[in-house]
């Protein structure tokens, strides 16, 4: 027979159970939407947006293991290299280029950026973009979305392509590959803690100041979107569907998206919901933690009476 203190431990332990176990399931088949833009204009090498942490890499050449970016997370192995006609973007110390990360050249394939915290806002100065390029978001081990040349950066415009530092030798040169800093928006659903660079071919993933921030864009407090629409990916189980935007305005907290599939051909409307991450669920450990706590607080009080 259950006693007094049973039932309350049960009324109070059974639903954070539910709630942790409606979590986890709800994160093993989540719908995943991402807004993907390039920043202003041709040259642009920097997000607009204000309050981030940025690793220019400037201080790391060479190859390294385990580097911690301070506050923001670690990359288990990075190969960074001088600038040069294929990337690297310039600061006002060095405005022919400073040094960059890449991927397969060298020691280092795959990089690994995992995150201290999950965020919602990515953004990065890619460069020399080839069809060996690929970048991948996960979610606690979750894929999220997956990003290459072919899906991402072979639809910027002509004039991306080519170095866009203005002084130096490597100006305008590598004229047959793209070049521009992207930024990627999570929507209020969406959120990522580990991401992927990689290049097995031997082309090399060439990319410079990686963007983060704590909190996700939000037109209420951000304005508009920093830069111009690209595109809009949605995944499901691992299941991810590509679709340009044609035209995108802020409505309030939201941004109303005009969408074009180019494999069916068909158009169509999202309303995409901005937000920064929400906190997780209280682990099981915290929970049981939780729920002894009350069991002996209830056993005093019988106790006592």
């Amino acid at each position: 027979m259950k006693t007094a203190v049973q039932t309350r431990l049960a009324s109070v332990i059974l639903p954070l159970l539910m709630a942790a176990g409606n979590t986890q399931a709800a994160t093993s088949s989540s719908t995943y939407g991402m807004i993907v833009s390039t920043a202003e204009g041709v040259g642009a090498f920097n997000s607009t947006l204000s309050g981030t942490s940025v690793q220019t890499f400037d201080n790391l050449l060479g190859h390294h293991s385990n580097v911690v970016w301070e506050g923001v997370g670690t990359f288990d192995e990075l190969n960074v290299i001088k600038a040069d006609q294929y990337g690297g973007a310039p600061s006002a110390e060095s405005p022919t280029g400073t040094p960059y990360a890449v991927e397969g050249i060298g020691k280092v394939g795959v990089t690994t950026l995992k995150l201290n915290q999950a965020t919602s806002y990515f953004g990065l100065y890619w460069s020399a973009g080839d069809a060996a390029n690929d970048m991948k978001f996960y979610n606690n081990g979750v894929l999220v979305a997956d990003f290459t040349t072919a899906n991402l950066m072979n639809l910027l415009p002509k004039s991306y392509y080519g170095n866009p530092i203005e002084d130096g030798w490597q100006s305008g040169k590598n004229k047959g590959e793209p070049y521009g800093f992207i930024n990627f928006i999570g929507d209020a659903n969406t959120s990522w803690d580990t991401i992927v660079f990689g290049n097995n071919h031997g082309s090399g993933f060439e990319a410079d100041n990686y963007t983060v921030r704590a909190n996700g864009w939000n037109p209420t407090a951000d304005g508009g979107l920093p830069g111009d629409p690209m595109l809009y990916v949605q995944s499901t189980d691992g299941k991810q569907t590509v679709s340009q935007i044609s035209d995108a305005s802020v409505v309030g907290d939201k941004v109303s998206l005009s969408l074009f599939d180019p494999k069916t051909g068909k158009s169509s409307l999202v309303n995409f919901a901005p937000s920064a991450p929400a906190a997780p669920a209280p682990p099981l450990p915290i929970i049981a933690a939780f729920a002894s706590v009350i069991g002996l607080k209830g056993l005093r009080r019988k106790k006592s009476a």
